[in-house]
């Protein structure tokens, strides 16, 4: 097995990208919420930015699932009643404490209806929820329904033709998304493109390309190097030049890689573990 990763094909390096990634999200929106006037490239263009790792999320959520669950669902070997329940048991009790926090403070008729989709977890598959109770639940939302899809997803990653294939497919949906899907005839003008399932399919086909691939990366020559340079140019283009969906998901895909292919004893802090 190799030192990049521990038993049951876990990648501590994956956990301290999970760590700096919620970090980064939790700085912006308060930083975004809050009335500090700052300024300057941490300001605006790290911390600022940091939102866009939602999809660097979506990444990491599509690896780490197939790292625990793709071998079973491809051998047939899988209890799927037990694989959901865990779903639920994993996100579904500190969520609905949010969730109840927030309609005790902010009570209305409106959050009646939204805490009730929320606790279903199934809120990803309405149209165009704007849910304002745990307004920034919607990632979790959008993942709990790649979760609802895993089974046709480890379909779709049976063979590498295939995942390539599906891959394809859900460009063209991206780009069909935001070409005529998602215009002011389809949507509200504040929907929020990243909250449907067939937009961000993308980028959790990215993350299963990954892991399909993943014994490659680690055997060629010099990854470290090349897996360095890699995010050390995406993080360029992310940074200085544009701070858009396809180049962040590009950084992710360097992020991922960097992760699985280079020491991650940091990950094995009791504390990263933990968070």
């Amino acid at each position: 097995m190799s030192e990049r990763r521990i038993a049951n094909n876990h990648y501590p390096g994956l956990d301290v990208v999970r760590v700096i990634a919620i970090a980064g999200i939790v700085l912006m929106h308060v930083l975004a919420n809050g009335n500090y006037d700052l300024s300057g490239f941490l300001f605006e263009k790290v911390i600022g930015t940091a939102g866009n790792f939602t999809i660097l999320f979506m990444m990491v959520s599509a690896f780490g699932m197939c790292c625990g669950y793709y071998e079973k669902f491809k051998a047939g070997t899988i209890n799927i009643e037990a694989f959901y329940k865990r779903r639920y048991k994993k996100l579904w009790p500190f969520f609905a404490l949010l969730c109840i926090l927030d309609v005790v403070i902010s009570p209305s008729a409106d959050s009646v209806y939204e805490i009730f989709a929320n606790l279903t977890m199934l809120q990803g598959l309405l149209p165009n929820p704007q849910i304002s109770v745990v307004g920034v639940s919607w990632t979790l939302a959008v993942i709990f329904v790649f979760y609802l899809l895993f089974p046709f997803f480890c379909f779709l990653l049976f063979s590498k033709k295939r995942a390539w294939l599906g891959f394809i497919i859900a460009g063209i949906y991206n780009i069909l998304c935001q070409l005529y899907f998602f215009d002011e005839q389809h949507v509200l003008g504040n929907f929020m493109e990243r909250e449907n399932i067939l937009y961000s399919a993308i980028f959790f086909m990215a993350g299963g390309l990954i892991y399909l691939y993943r014994d490659e990366l680690e055997r060629l020559k010099n990854i470290r190097i090349v897996a360095v340079f890699f995010l050390a140019i995406t993080a360029s283009a992310y940074y200085f030049l544009s701070q858009n969906d396809l180049v962040m998901a590009v950084f992710s895909v360097a992020i991922i890689i960097f992760a699985i292919t280079t020491d991650g004893k940091l990950g094995e802090n009791k504390l990263i573990k933990k968070t």
